[in-house]
């Protein structure tokens, strides 16, 4: 039992610095082991830590109980590690729609292809989303779904496009697409 866990009746506005000090040096290597067991690579495990233990004294007059200080820690851990999930993706998305938006001529060729076998529904869905910028709520209004169903019908379109996209269209040369383009035309 550490010194700050054996001093329940102090409350939490008055916890010191010296005693908020203690519980970082016992309980930061726990919260950096918590959040690599939740998938985050040491690296980001021990950035994400940090955070949390600088957001922790920032906020500690919300802290109720002083025990289960290292509990709180970890929560807000473990809520910075999400955002940080959702932010690379978040980036990648834009990446993925700045090759959409700027594609080189032989993307936009494979792209020409892809969309091929998408009706006019899923085209304008796929573009309101990715290049407009629509959130799934937003488009489903739009589109008469619920928001869970924007965000199912994008996965299940995403995981379509990569089908049509197996090693043999990805592997094949520009000149092949051209001559496939200029036959269905």
């Amino acid at each position: 039992m550490t010194a700050i866990q054996s001093r329940s009746s102090i409350s939490a506005q008055k916890l010191s610095r010296d005693e908020y000090a203690r519980a970082y040096d016992e309980g930061f290597k726990k919260t950096v082991r918590f959040l690599a067991a939740n998938g985050a690579s040491p690296e980001i495990a021990e950035e994400v830590a940090q955070a949390a233990w600088v957001r922790g004294w920032e906020r500690i007059g919300q802290l109720r109980h002083v025990q289960a200080l290292t509990f709180w820690i970890n929560s807000i851990a473990k809520n910075f590690l999400r955002n940080s999930f959702r932010r690379r993706q978040a980036s990648a998305e834009l990446l993925e729609t700045t090759l959409v938006t700027n594609p080189l001529e032989s993307e936009k060729l494979d792209a020409q292809k892809v969309f091929w076998g998408c009706s006019e529904v899923e085209r304008h869905l796929l573009e309101r989303y990715y290049l407009e910028g629509f959130t799934s709520h937003e488009l489903s209004e739009e589109f008469g779904l619920s928001a869970v169903g924007v965000r199912v019908r994008l996965t299940r379109l995403k995981r379509t496009i990569v089908t049509r996209l197996e090693p043999r269209d990805r592997n094949a040369p520009v000149e092949d697409a051209v001559a496939e383009l200029q036959q269905a035309a």
